[in-house]
């Protein structure tokens, strides 16, 4: 939201530089995002609907500077016969009120300078100028928050306003030359026959005001937020007046914003009011009376505010005060403010104006330590093993696309489950397997010619299952390597090691090629984070290495697995090194590291626990020592 304090003055005296004024504003919990010379440019959270105009800004600066605020009052000079044209709102639940004023016998122009000058500064880069009477409604709009739309009278079939529902089929060309295919779920303006806008998003090119427009009708509405939001989603049209219908409007700017728009008509484009106004509304509704308490201001936030200010603050956010006393008040909430509704949003908007640096800090607070769930430590110390091992975490997609073709992995049997856009047709499909997305990423990388490292992600896969509503989901573990198998294995090993779980990958997953996945699940359920301290040997490690020829298709896995069950007492790791292809043959080095606690290795025992590894390939595997 752009505000100009050119603009803002107009209805707060407010004479200060801008970033003083933003001071004020950040300290009460409005959001500055950066000032622009003349302009403050606001974050406003979607609970402060009223602060999307210049006028609810300056309500708001008027109540934290304890200064007056002239609201917009526009005065009309009503002439001609009374409106003709019928208005019927098909649901109020839709669209709680509906209005329709009628200006005659204007001239469309540009706007003056000063209009497109503030509307400029208002919307910035976006903003182009349209003519007098478009510029004026989005003029209004700026400045009460309440959008509005003008209608070429002459273009509105019947004589008849009609808020309704899209029928099945409908089309309509919008405004940017666009036709858009309507649904039921949608909200329209139509006329007699057809549809003339598409209500709080865009309206339609039939009825746009053009430059041989005499006779204008001015709608001002309210209408249901969540329609408007699933429109504008769906349709992929957002707009400045959408924004503010999806948020919520208030009552009386309905009136109020078509009554201003008529006076700017008749005084810059030269057109006449016509008397009344044509109203379609609901009964208006109502808010519960709210008591706020003075003792609970007090507990709530830990300081004295006396009866008198309390009553000061909540008149100043614009509620009707029913009745008060030093213990308590009671108060018709404003009907501008959506968000007070109870008495706890009244005492929080007396912390607001008081000021949060006034709130006592001396107040003890009972703290206890938070630990952290059993999975999130076993993911913690995952992700700290892979990455000590040379690993780089990545995030990739949850989904495929439509057309990927299905396959059978260790979680699901072949059968994506598909996503439906906002049209009901499936684009994408949900990923049964982390292996395809880790290999992407090492072809990728490799592609464009980086150093290639091992990736894992730890993420969730999902799959259908058999006699079950809802589909399934599994937390899963997937590694990949870009050296291979036997790299992948020894790294999985230190990671099983890490977490004091048997090494088996075949228990928790499986194992194709550089590339694992596991049950993260149960890992983090069979985990051991807890070591037990071990004595540190105080002796030196002896490491040999060991170079055998195997036939050309021998693995790494058994062999490991061959070496391991010797339970030779010294032999401390056991770790593949490299291999080479030599014909029909297979050259294999393993790493061996030998260490004994409580003594110094002799040379005779090392190489006499070498040869017994070397005998036991070779009786094994039929392998001769290099």
């Amino acid at each position: 939201m752009r505000v100009p304090l050119s603009w803002l003055r107009e209805f707060v005296d407010v004479r200060d530089s801008a970033e003083s004024i933003s001071k004020t504003l950040v300290m009460a919990g409005v959001g500055v995002e950066g000032i622009e010379g003349d302009v403050l440019v606001l974050e406003i959270t979607s609970n402060r609907a009223d602060l999307l105009s210049i006028a609810g800004v300056a309500r708001e600066l008027a109540l934290l500077r304890g200064l007056p605020f002239r609201p917009p009052a526009p005065a009309l000079q009503e002439a001609g016969p009374a409106p003709d044209t019928k208005v019927e709102v098909a649901d109020f639940a839709l669209c709680p009120r509906y209005t329709a004023r009628i200006v005659r016998g204007l001239k469309v122009g540009p706007a003056p300078a000063w209009v497109r000058q503030k509307l400029a500064a208002a919307l910035g880069p976006d903003y182009a100028p349209i003519n007098s009477v478009a510029d004026i409604t989005n003029y209004v709009m700026l400045e009460t928050g309440e959008p509005l739309h003008a209608f070429d009278l002459r273009f509105v079939r019947g004589n008849r306003i009609v808020v309704r529902p899209a029928r099945p089929g409908e089309r309509m060309q919008a405004i940017n030359a666009k036709e858009y295919a309507l649904e039921e779920s949608d909200i329209v303006i139509a006329d007699a026959e057809r549809p003339v806008a598409i209500a709080g998003v865009m309206g339609g090119k039939e009825s746009e005001i053009v430059a041989d427009t005499r006779d204008v009708l001015i709608e001002a509405a309210m209408f249901d937020p969540a329609s408007i939001r699933r429109t504008s989603r769906r349709l992929g049209l957002a707009s400045e007046s959408s924004y503010r219908f999806e948020r919520g409007v208030d009552w009386d700017a309905v009136d109020l914003a078509s009554r201003r728009a008529a006076q700017l008509m008749a005084e810059l484009a030269g057109g006449t009011v016509a008397p009344g106004v044509v109203d379609a509304s609901a009964p208006r509704p109502a808010k519960p009376s709210v008591t706020v308490r003075t003792a609970r201001v007090h507990r709530l936030l830990g300081m004295e505010v006396p009866a008198g200010r309390v009553r000061a603050i909540v008149e100043g956010l614009g509620a009707k005060v029913e009745k008060a006393d030093a213990k308590q008040l009671t108060a018709a909430p404003p009907p501008h403010r959506r968000d007070l509704n109870v008495e706890v949003d009244f005492i929080e908007e007396v912390a607001r104006i008081e000021g949060y640096d006034r709130i006592p800090t001396d107040v003890q607070l009972g703290l206890s330590v938070a630990a952290d769930p059993p999975d999130e430590r076993v993911r913690e110390a995952v992700r700290s093993s892979l990455v000590a091992m040379g690993a780089f975490e990545v995030l990739t997609w949850s989904f495929e696309a439509a057309n990927a073709q299905p396959e059978s992995t260790a979680w699901s049997k072949g059968k994506l489950l598909p996503l439906r856009n906002p049209k009901g047709h499936v684009d994408r499909t949900l990923r049964s397997a982390l292996g395809p997305a880790l290999k992407r990423v090492l072809q990728a990388n490799a592609g464009c010619g980086e150093p290639l490292h091992p990736v894992f992600e730890i993420a969730r896969v999902y799959f259908e299952q058999a006699d079950v509503e809802h589909p399934g989901e599994k937390a899963v573990l997937g590694v990949a390597h870009p050296d291979g198998p036997a790299e992948l294995r020894s790294m999985l090993r230190a990671l099983f090691e890490r977490l004091q779980i048997p090494f088996d990958v075949a228990k928790y997953g499986v194992a194709e090629g550089g590339v694992a996945e596991l049950d993260f699940e149960k890992l983090a359920q069979d985990a051991r984070l807890v070591r037990k301290a071990q004595p540190y040997s105080q002796h030196p490690a002896v490491q040999r290495d060991l170079a055998m020829v195997f036939s050309k298709d021998m693995a790494w896995p058994p062999i490991e697995q061959a070496v391991r069950a010797l339970a030779i007492p010294i032999l401390h790791e056991v770790g593949y090194l490299n291999h080479h292809v030599m014909g029909e043959k297979r050259s294999i080095a393993v790493r061996l590291r030998f260490l004994a606690p409580d003594r110094t290795l002799t040379g005779a025992e090392v190489d006499a626990a070498v040869e017994r590894v070397a005998s036991a390939l070779a009786s094994a595997f039929s392998a001769v020592r290099r």
